[in-house]
């Protein structure tokens, strides 16, 4: 890329029922006084919800725009674009009440019933408030049918796997996987560039007008999995070892997900005919490159052109994610 180096761009901020103040005062999020900001989106190909840069010479421009004018330099081989769009969508989620309990479908499904794909997600936990919990996955022994019978009942707790995370978890959530973020905790998510979601069961919550929130049961009892999971997170596996201590946090067919621990300076570049994300989670870092340099305090999300061929990543006592593509 001749014009740029890596990529700022414009959160969008989305208010929520469930969402609260804490995208502000652990990540420098801006927000209205009062506003409940559940969901900050930092990078996003989402059609209606396209970020744009926001400084340099391609500030304003929309990530939509750069990739249909300049997808091999952006993304690197355009065969990972999803349906012709940027496939990584980034957010941070604040969650002051618990979310309703939902389920992802995955690709095939999607594609039939809602003209779109499916949804994985990964999950790096922020911050999380004492007792606080997540949902992922059923008890071993619930069928669809007693599921379908504990919704009836409004009685689904008791059919739900739930633990307590703790900053710096990583938790998966495949197609067809059960979920909910407790009250009380702050996360990044990796995801597949798709919105759909089937709500389960919402608490017995009302939205804005005092009506019943929409659900889905019907498609969602179609593609849950009602296997247990064997892991609530992920085990981490150290890559590189030093000052900066590198992890693989996620891999999976459609992204994955590093944990860099800094304690000095990296020498790195995006994966080979590949972009980058960079999500700074800890602390403060900084970004330097053959063309320029800029600071990465908390909260920071920059995405690292795939023609972009090394950079130089700094920090102290700060944590880094890197996700792309595999």
């Amino acid at each position: 890329m001749n014009d740029t180096g890596p990529l700022l761009f414009e959160p969008i901020q989305r208010e929520k029922l469930w969402g609260g103040s804490h995208l502000a005062e652990l990540l420098g999020k801006p927000a209205p006084a009062g506003a409940k900001i559940g969901e900050s989106w930092e990078i996003s190909d989402y059609p209606g919800l396209e970020t744009a840069v926001a400084g340099g010479p391609l500030a304003g421009t929309s990530l939509r725009q750069l990739v249909e004018e300049r997808a091999a330099e952006i993304v690197g081989d355009e065969a990972i674009l999803q349906g012709g769009r940027f496939p990584l969508l980034v957010k941070y989620l604040d969650a002051k009440e618990t979310l309703s309990v939902q389920v992802h479908p995955g690709d095939p499904y999607a594609a039939e019933h809602e003209a779109g794909f499916g949804k994985k997600e990964a999950w790096y936990i922020i911050h999380v408030e004492p007792g606080a919990k997540l949902i992922r996955g059923v008890h071993a022994g619930v069928t669809s049918g007693k599921f379908t019978a504990a919704i009836e009942k409004g009685e689904l707790d008791p059919c739900l796997h739930a633990f307590e995370p703790r900053p710096g978890d990583v938790v998966m959530i495949p197609w067809g996987t059960v979920h909910a973020i407790g009250a009380g905790i702050v996360l990044a998510e990796i995801q597949q560039t798709s919105d759909v979601t089937y709500r389960v069961y919402d608490w017995s919550r009302e939205d804005e007008d005092g009506a019943p929130r929409e659900l889905h049961v019907a498609k969602a009892l179609d593609v849950i999995d009602f296997e247990p999971a064997e892991r609530d997170t992920c085990e981490r596996r150290l890559l590189e070892d030093g000052p900066v201590r590198r992890y693989e946090g996620v891999r999976c067919d459609r992204f994955v997900i590093e944990i860099l621990e800094m304690g000095g300076t990296l020498d790195d570049g995006p994966p080979p005919n590949r972009f980058a994300i960079l999500n700074v989670v800890r602390g403060e870092a900084a970004l330097e490159w053959a063309g320029g340099s800029m600071p990465l305090p908390i909260g920071s999300t920059v995405l690292i052109p795939a023609s972009l061929p090394a950079y130089t990543l700094s920090g102290h006592d700060a944590i880094v994610l890197r996700s792309f593509v595999p």
